[in-house]
């Protein structure tokens, strides 16, 4: 009986990696599938789509700095900027990092494009490429997003450039 029990307990340390790998991978695809249903939403310029992705107490921080917490101000946020610059754009995902931090809680870094985007007189503007740094936690068995922080890389100083005193 001693051996059984012994041998289990081999079993199950040996697998126990496996089977931490296996749902690993699986949050990482919910996360990427969650992340999906974001761009879903953004290219058919629903915002109440866009925030159902998030926690009802979740946060965004869009790039121009304006703070919308909870899904009612994210909805009013989102709408707003659907309804200008961002009407009849597409969000494409370049690339997706996950990095899992507790079984419930996992910070995704994005790196995404917006194209199709207009001035405020209208006119065509640049393609926005971005970076979104994400907030993603476990709540009952589904992953949403409890923060969102988009913002674009500055260019590098030159090399010449000199630190200020």
């Amino acid at each position: 009986m001693r051996s059984v029990f012994i041998a289990s307990l081999a079993l199950v340390a040996l697998l126990s990696p496996l089977m931490t790998a296996g749902a690993r991978a699986a949050d990482e695809q919910a996360i990427k599938d969650k992340l999906g249903e974001f761009k879903a939403a953004w290219d058919k310029d629903d915002a109440a789509g866009l925030a159902a992705v998030m926690t009802d107490d979740g946060t965004l921080i869009n790039p121009g700095g304006i703070v919308a917490k909870g899904r009612d101000e994210i909805v009013k946020l989102l709408g707003h900027e659907h309804a200008t610059m961002f009407k009849n754009t597409t969000y494409m995902i370049k690339d997706v990092t996950v990095q899992q931090v507790t079984d419930d809680v996992v910070v995704a870094d994005v790196t995404a494009i917006i194209t199709g985007m207009h001035k405020p007189d209208g006119s065509p503007a640049p393609d926005f490429e971005h970076h979104v740094a994400w907030v993603f936690v476990k709540k009952d068995g589904k992953w949403l997003g409890a923060a969102a922080r988009p913002y674009q890389f500055l260019p590098m100083p030159k090399p010449d450039m000199k630190p200020a005193n």
